[in-house]
C-alpha cells in the first residue's frame, strides 16, 4: 500500500489541476480570451465612465491622450469601447502631433489590437490631414489597415485611395487605386 501512495497522489493532484484549468478558466479574467479582436458586440459591461480622459505615458512622457464621451470595459477586461472621441491626441516628446477624431474604437486589452469600425479623421500638426474608414491595428504586426477608403489632403493637394496597408515593422505604405488632385503653387 505504502508505494502506491504517491503514485496515487500524483494521479489525484494531476486529476485536480486538469479540472480547474478546465472548469475554473471563464472565472479568470483571461481564461477564455481569444488572439483576435471580436466582431461580437460586449456582453456584460463592467465598468463605464461618461467625459473621461485617458493618457498613455512610455518612459515618462505622454504618447497619446484620448478624451471620449463614454469608455465601457467589458466585466472580463478584455474590450474597452471607446465612443464619441473628440480632443484625443498622438504625442511625441510629451507634444501633440496629430489630432484624432472618431466615433467609436473598439481596444482588445490582451492583443493589444485596436479597431475602428466607423469614421476616422487625423490632423498632423502643420501637415496633412487623413479621413478614412473601418481601420484595425494589429499589435503584433504593426501593422494598420484602413479598408473602407482613404482621403488625404497635403497643401491644399488632394488623394483618394481605396485601401491603405502601412507596415511599420518593414516600413512600407501602400495605397491601392490612388487618385487625385495636385495643387501646383504659383
Amino acid at each position: 500500500m505504502k508505494r502506491w501512495l504517491p503514485f496515487t497522489t500524483a494521479i489525484v493532484l494531476a486529476a485536480g489541476l486538469v479540472w480547474s484549468f478546465m472548469y475554473l478558466r471563464a472565472l479568470h479574467p483571461f481564461g477564455t480570451a481569444v488572439s483576435d479582436l471580436s466582431d461580437k458586440p460586449m456582453q456584460d459591461i463592467g465598468l463605464r465612465f461618461n467625459d473621461a480622459t485617458l493618457v498613455g505615458w512610455s518612459d515618462h512622457a505622454k504618447v497619446w491622450q484620448i478624451h471620449a464621451r463614454t469608455v465601457e470595459v467589458s466585466k472580463d477586461r478584455r474590450l474597452a469601447t471607446f465612443r464619441g472621441i473628440s480632443k484625443s491626441y498622438l504625442m511625441q516628446k510629451g507634444e501633440p502631433v496629430a489630432s484624432v477624431s472618431a466615433n467609436e474604437v473598439v481596444y482588445n486589452t490582451v492583443t493589444r489590437n485596436v479597431s475602428v469600425p466607423g469614421a476616422v479623421q487625423i490632423k498632423v500638426k502643420d501637415g496633412p490631414s487623413l479621413k478614412t474608414k473601418n481601420v484595425i491595428w494589429h499589435s503584433a504586426r504593426s501593422r494598420l489597415a484602413c479598408q473602407g477608403g482613404v482621403t488625404a489632403t497635403v497643401d491644399g493637394s488632394t488623394f483618394h485611395g481605396d485601401k491603405l496597408v502601412a507596415d511599420l515593422g518593414r516600413k512600407e505604405l501602400t495605397i491601392t487605386k490612388v487618385r487625385g488632385t495636385i495643387r501646383i503653387p504659383e
